[in-house]
């Protein structure tokens, strides 16, 4: 377990406000490989732009040791998500019914919900950073979000690899039934989890 204190979070939006942020961010992520090509291609190349249009926000987990070392990031966002009505159980209809809406026509929930859009550990980063410890860190910061605002759904979207979901799952994460296609033709599993 990654100790408090040796990490913090730097919210991109923040360090691109800061005079030369841009330079040291470029910097930061040279350094940053993660086993998925898209989502360091994201890190590298489109997490400003997205950040500037305030599509999303990116995070970067950095180590405190005075080197700024990206250890992982994430990227959040605020969407939209259809949640049939088969896929959850009374309880969880209840407390979705609460900030969602039922949609008759669909036999769905229409819930506003946090988008964890991107999500990987830095694999060339020399202090090791375990996927668990990232996703605590995320949902920390998707609470701080959700006591600012309402709801209490958190959902991503990830490919059709066994590893992959079975990390997702063992980190209280649920199958919804939609599968959708990527804007690069990948099939994508949607999974929600309730915080």
């Amino acid at each position: 377990m990654l100790q408090e204190n040796s990490f913090e979070i730097i919210r991109l939006f923040e360090l691109l406000d800061m005079e030369g942020g841009e330079e040291l961010f470029t910097k930061m992520a040279s350094s940053f490989s993660s086993i998925n090509k898209d989502v360091e291609q994201f890190f590298k190349e489109k997490a400003i732009q997205s950040c500037r249009l305030n599509t999303s926000s990116t995070y970067i987990v950095v180590s405190t040791d005075g080197a700024l070392e990206v250890l992982g990031y994430f990227t959040l966002a605020s969407k939209m998500l259809t949640i049939k009505t088969n896929s959850l159980s009374k309880t969880e209809q209840k407390q979705i019914s609460r900030f969602g809406y039922y949609d008759e026509d669909s036999q769905s929930y229409k819930v506003p919900a946090i988008l964890i859009a991107q999500f990987s550990k830095n694999f060339s980063s020399n202090i090791r950073l375990n996927g668990s410890d990232l996703m605590d860190i995320v949902l920390k910061q998707v609470k701080n979000v959700l006591n600012l605002t309402s709801g209490k759904t958190v959902f991503l979207e990830c490919e059709k690899i066994k590893k992959l979901t079975d990390f997702y799952e063992s980190q209280h994460f649920k199958f919804l039934d939609n599968e959708i296609l990527s804007k690069n033709n990948k099939e994508m599993l949607q999974m929600y989890r309730l915080i």
